[in-house]
């Protein structure tokens, strides 16, 4: 009889998100193979996630592949994929709906899920294709998509909308069809990720979510600026949830609530007060 257990592509890209879905799927969908994907689309923090993505693939014991999109980056308009510094995002305007939009316009990447979506599904189609062709079995594989949903305005394509039409499509552009496109967190909030991937044992310290980048500590670990949006959000999802937030920041997220700490480099940054080490 042969084995119709599904295989997993999962697009990684080293945040909280990408990552808890990594630990999720492996842990507990648990399917006989798993690939992380990894792609560089021209994005300032790449070697920071790419480090983040790496350390996953070795925790797991999951293959990494890295694919080059940079060409997508070079026709979009976001400040992602630009040299220059990103404004400070106050907290207060963290869940204010215009200033959101606005946000959203500034980080926007043409068509970034559904591209890498299509080179998860590229991959799924080609293992399958190749054990029908070589072998007169199928292999099907799914493909993993980090996603959550996003307050108080959410990106188009990180949507249970979004993932619906990518079924569709999944369905309508692959020669058998039946390859599925899976989203596990798209209805959890920050906090709920933070205290599911506690849950599975994510070692936090092994995620990057700045979209600044700035640099890495004297003992190796990427530091995140902490005062992009996503940084702050990052901390704050991290407190909603009681859990600490080991990760190293330029500058605080939020005042009154981080140490300063000097390295053996001698460089300075601010950890989370709560964090033992």
């Amino acid at each position: 009889m042969q084995d119709y257990r599904r295989n997993a592509v999962c697009l990684v890209s080293g945040g909280v998100d990408s990552i808890t879905t990594v630990y999720y799927v492996v842990r507990v969908v648990n399917p006989p193979k798993v690939l992380l994907i990894h792609a560089n689309y021209g994005q300032r923090m790449a070697e920071y996630e790419r480090w983040c993505a790496a350390k996953a693939s070795e925790d797991l014991a999951a293959p990494l592949k890295e694919v080059d999109l940079r060409w997508l980056g070079r026709l979009s308009t976001s400040m992602l994929v630009r040299d220059e510094q990103l404004p400070e995002t106050p907290v207060e305007s963290l869940w204010d709906p215009e200033k959101a939009r606005d946000r959203i316009l500034r980080w926007w990447d043409v068509v970034r899920n559904l591209q890498l979506i299509t080179v998860g599904l590229a991959h799924a189609e080609s293992f399958d294709l190749t054990a029908y062709l070589k072998e007169n079995r199928r292999e099907p594989w799914d493909v993993y998509i980090g996603i959550r949903r996003e307050t108080p305005v959410a990106m188009k394509d990180n949507t249970p909308e979004f993932i619906e039409e990518m079924n569709r499509v999944a369905e309508v552009s692959t020669h058998f069809g039946g390859y599925r496109v899976h989203a596990p967190l798209i209805n959890l909030d920050k906090d709920a990720v933070v205290k599911l991937g506690q849950m599975l044992n994510v070692p936090w310290i092994y995620t990057y979510s700045c979209y600044q980048g700035a640099g890495w500590s004297g003992d190796g670990f990427p530091i995140h600026c902490g005062t992009c949006s996503n940084c702050r959000r990052r901390y704050l999802g991290f407190k909603q949830a009681g859990i600490p937030d080991p990760s190293l920041y330029l500058k605080p997220p939020v005042e009154g609530e981080f140490r300063q700490r000097v390295d053996r480099s001698g460089k300075t940054y601010y950890v989370d007060r709560r964090c033992s080490t």
